[in-house]
């Protein structure tokens, strides 16, 4: 995925042409349903920063945050930890992961990882968390919508998406069904859901402002 930020990336996406050179081949981007500008003017994906280490030790630092994660908790979060795991987010070729803000704040973390070796990649799997502050606010829905088609968009190749949510993760599971993801099968604690490309989003049912606390 491009390092820039989606402010630019909303100004080409639904064209029609290359985009982005990946790995020396040009990619031509297949025009997709482009989500209501309201809805992407309030969300922006960009790569974690050092400066952001303070607010990302301050979500991570919460046991609760990583109650459902595949990783177990691993205590406190030091500003060195913090700095540390941002660094390595920006290093992987395997996955790319981005600080999600939301009107300009930061409120949690999208990431994909490529599940296949094929240039350009076809599949591949989503996680994502939003910090405390933010649970139960509706942020999740039209993120997880609005990194998707980032990707799809992107990345023409790119068939479909997965996701595992822990299925004691009602609240998550809740937000892929809402968004049609589809139900694939279940393995050990793991509920695994699939969306296609050629899903149709129902952005409409998206398009809700959320005042954020404080």
């Amino acid at each position: 995925m491009s390092e820039r930020t989606d402010r630019h990336f909303v100004s080409e996406a639904g064209t029609v042409g290359p985009l982005e050179t990946l790995r020396g081949k040009q990619l031509s981007l297949a025009k997709l349903r482009q989500p209501p500008a309201q809805v992407m003017a309030r969300y922006c994906f960009r790569p974690w920063e050092a400066d952001d280490a303070p607010v990302y030790q301050r979500m991570l630092d919460d046991a609760e945050l990583w109650r459902y994660m595949p990783e177990a908790y691993p205590g406190e979060i030091s500003p060195d930890m913090a700095g540390t795991l941002i660094e390595l987010s920006r290093q992987a070729s395997h996955h790319k992961v981005r600080a999600v803000e939301y009107q300009g704040r930061v409120i949690g973390q999208m990431r994909m990882q490529w599940k296949t070796d094929v240039t350009p990649p076809q599949s591949g799997e989503i996680s994502y968390w939003l910090g405390r502050d933010y649970w139960g606010l509706g942020l999740a829905a039209p993120m997880i919508a609005l990194f998707s088609w980032r990707c799809f968009s992107i990345f023409p190749a790119l068939s479909m998406i997965n996701a595992r949510v822990h299925r004691e993760n009602m609240a998550s599971q809740r937000v892929l069904e809402r968004l049609g993801w589809t139900r694939v099968g279940i393995e050990g604690d793991w509920q695994e859901f699939r969306m296609q490309r050629q899903h149709v989003t129902d952005w409409a049912s998206l398009n809700k402002p959320v005042t954020l606390p404080g």
